[in-house]
């Protein structure tokens, strides 16, 4: 009997996928939406966004897909309890973010971004700097994106704290958890990289509160969620001193307004949600192996716990 897995996105991701399919699983029908014949035979979905009326069109869904590491964008409580929420566990998005959060606590740590600024007016100053050890990393967000980060700065000499929800114990790193332990992290972090997904617990998060908690000088990555950080509380705590630097990589509107006061802001650094994108051939694996296991009656890797939202 054949399985039907319904592909929504870009046209050449959507090709190199069905054609790995076709090569590992042959007995599952791959569409591309909008091209689907028959509805009722989908029981898989491949998606970053929900289609509208989905449940009505899709009577048999079973599963869904994320295409990246995040799911609050599928909006969880409208999504029936027998539909599987799927996140996507690619070594390639991990490699990715990795690298992204490395460049930029190596251009904080070393005071690129001062250099550039400072281009304009041809000033010729050397800045000091501090031993890699004695810069403190923090990390919020100890999942598999935030694993693999700390492993990473790790190996390049930084000192790493994290925080996370729940406890954990990571070899190297510093490990604080729960509300409880949060102000005495952030006060022990130099650089704040935020990886938190988005929850209820986690919107705005980011806030003066937080923020005023790190040390005088400190910076901030967030490559997390937009809705997580309070703009006008960042850039207060910018024009003050209290914080450095800021790489943005995610907005609660995305594009980012072209009026938006980031974008002018000397000490703000924007790029446009590219910290980490989804890897066709790895992800199309990690599809592929999710795909056996649901046809093998198997556990699914990266099945959400809607009670957490991720």
């Amino acid at each position: 009997m054949k399985t039907h897995i319904l592909y929504r996105g870009p046209q050449e991701r959507g090709d190199c996928w069905q054609e790995l399919f076709n090569d590992a699983l042959p007995d599952v029908v791959w569409h591309h939406w909008p091209k689907v014949e028959r509805k009722d035979a989908i029981e898989l979905m491949v998606t970053w966004k929900l289609p509208r009326d989905y449940q009505q069109d899709y009577p048999n869904l079973k599963v869904i897909f994320s295409v990246g590491a995040g799911v609050d964008q599928l909006d969880l409580a409208t999504v029936p309890e027998h539909i599987k929420v799927v996140r996507m566990l690619d070594p390639g998005i991990a490699k990715g973010m990795s690298e992204f959060i490395a460049m930029h606590v190596l251009n904080i740590h070393r005071e690129t971004f001062s250099y550039i600024n400072s281009n304009p007016s041809a000033s010729w100053k050397q800045l000091s700097t501090m031993a890699n050890h004695k810069r403190r990393v923090g990390i919020l967000g100890l999942g598999n994106l935030g694993q693999d980060a700390a492993k990473t700065l790790l190996n390049l000499g930084f000192s790493v704290n994290g925080w996370s929800r729940s406890v954990k114990d990571i070899k190297g790193v510093s490990c604080f958890s729960g509300n409880a332990e949060l102000s005495t992290f952030l006060a022990q972090s130099d650089i704040l990289v935020s990886l938190l997904p988005l929850t209820e617990q986690t919107r705005g998060l980011l806030n003066d509160k937080t923020l005023l908690s790190l040390p005088k000088g400190a910076s901030l990555i967030n490559v997390g969620r937009g809705e997580q950080l309070i703009p006008e509380d960042l850039l207060a705590l910018l024009d003050s001193q209290h914080i450095n630097y800021a790489v943005l990589d995610v907005f609660e509107i995305e594009p980012l307004a072209e009026n938006h006061p980031f974008w002018q802001h000397p000490k703000v650094v924007v790029t446009p949600h590219i910290a980490a994108i989804t890897q066709n051939d790895s992800a199309g694996s990690v599809l592929i192996e999710n795909v056996q296991r649901y046809l093998n009656n198997q556990p699914m890797v990266g099945i959400v716990d809607r009670s957490l939202g991720y």
